[in-house]
C-alpha cells in the first residue's frame, strides 16, 4: 500500500511573524479523516530559528496519535549550535528528525558534520531530504550512507494527493529512482496537494504503517508490539473463529465473517476427544453440551413416562 503525508511549517499559516496557530491545529486534526498517515513540519532553522508553528502541530498530531515528523533546516552556521537548536524546539520529545538539505545548506561534508553533531546530541536523524537538482549541485557525492533519502520531483497536477500521485507514476514514478547511490525511501511528488483546504507539499511512503514506524525508528508500544503483522492477523482470526464455536458455529474459514490474511492462519476441525456426529464430523463443545441435554430430556421422559404406567 502507498501512505500520504503532508509537508508544512509556518509559512502555510500565516508565516513567522504572525502565524495563525488555531489554522494549523485544525489543519493537523482534518489529516487523519483525510487519509493522511503523517506529517511532516519545520521544527527549527540553522542555529538560531525555532518554527512557532511547530509546538502546536506537535501537541494537536501526539493528541490524536497522527505520527510527526520535525524537520531541521540545515545551513551553515556551527552544527552543533544547530543541534542544540532542534532539540530545543522538540523539548525533550522523542521524535523523528528529518534533514532539510538544500539551498543554502553547503556542501555534503558540511551535512555530515551537521549529521554528527546531531547524533551527538542523541537526536533520531531518520530521513534526509536532499533532492536530486541540490545533490548535483554540489557535485554529486556519494549519499549512499545517508539516514532515509527523501526525494522530490514534482511532474505536474494539483488537487487530491493521490489523484496527483497517480497521474504522476505512482509507484513507478520518477521519484523513485535512485542517485547518488542511495534509493529513495519517501518522494515528495508534489507542491500542490489540495489538503484541508490548502495546497501544501505531500509525500508518498510504499509500505504500512508499521514499515513508515521502523523507518523513522519509533518502537511500537502494546503486548503486540513484538509480533509480525501477519501474526497479530492470526490472533484475530484464532479468537474470531474461537467465538464462532462457543456460540455454536464451526467451519475451518467462515463465510459470514471476515478473516484477515494470517501467516497463513492454522485451521482446525473442531474437538475430535468429544466425539463425533452421524455424519462423522467432530463435535463442538457446544454440540456436545446440546447433545447430553437431548439425552437428559429424553431420560427425564422416560422416567416420567414409568412414573405414570
Amino acid at each position: 500500500m502507498t501512505l500520504f503525508g503532508p509537508d508544512i511549517s509556518n509559512n502555510n499559516f500565516g508565516g513567522e511573524d504572525n502565524p495563525d496557530l488555531a489554522a494549523a491545529a485544525a489543519f493537523v486534526n482534518a489529516l487523519p479523516g483525510e487519509g493522511f498517515s503523517w506529517v511532516e513540519a519545520k521544527s527549527s532553522m540553522g542555529s538560531d530559528f525555532i518554527d512557532p508553528t511547530w509546538a502546536t502541530i506537535y501537541q494537536t498530531a501526539s493528541a490524536i496519535g497522527l505520527l510527526v515528523v520535525a524537520y531541521h533546516y540545515v545551513d551553515t552556521s556551527d552544527p552543533a549550535a544547530q543541534a542544540q537548536t532542534c532539540a530545543a524546539a522538540l523539548g525533550g520529545a522523542d521524535v523523528p528528525v528529518m534533514f532539510d538539505f538544500e539551498d543554502d545548506s553547503g556542501d555534503f561534508d558540511n551535512f555530515q558534520a551537521v549529521l554528527s553533531a546531531f547524533q551527538a546530541a542523541g537526536l533520531n536523524v531518520a530521513l534526509s531530504y536532499i533532492p536530486e537538482w541540490y545533490w548535483e549541485d554540489i557535485d554529486s557525492p556519494d549519499i549512499s550512507g545517508v539516514p532515509g533519502l527523501v526525494s522530490s520531483a514534482y511532474p505536474g497536477g494539483s488537487g487530491a494527493a493521490s489523484t496527483i500521485y497517480t497521474e504522476d507514476g505512482g509507484d513507478d514514478g520518477e521519484g523513485w529512482d535512485g542517485y547518488g547511490g542511495a534509493t529513495p525511501v519517501i518522494w515528495q511528488f508534489t507542491d500542490q496537494a489540495l489538503i484541508a483546504g490548502l495546497d501544501v507539499d505531500c509525500n508518498a511512503f510504499i509500505g504500512e504503517l508499521s514499515d513508515l514506524q521502523a523507518l523513522l525508528g519509533i518502537q511500537q508500544e502494546g503486548p503486540f508490539s513484538m509480533l509480525t503483522e501477519q501474526q497479530q492477523q492470526d490472533i484475530y482470526n484464532m479468537v474470531l473463529w474461537t467465538y464462532q464455536q462457543v456460540v455454536g458455529i464451526l467451519a475451518n474459514n467462515p463465510g459470514n465473517v471476515t478473516a484477515l490474511p494470517g501467516s497463513p492462519t492454522p485451521t482446525g476441525t473442531g474437538w475430535p476427544q468429544l466425539g463425533q456426529n452421524s455424519a462423522g464430523q467432530n463435535l463442538t463443545l457446544v454440540d456436545a453440551v446440546a447433545a447430553l441435554q437431548a439425552d437428559v430430556t429424553a431420560l427425564q421422559a422416560l422416567v416420567t413416562s414409568k412414573e405414570g404406567s
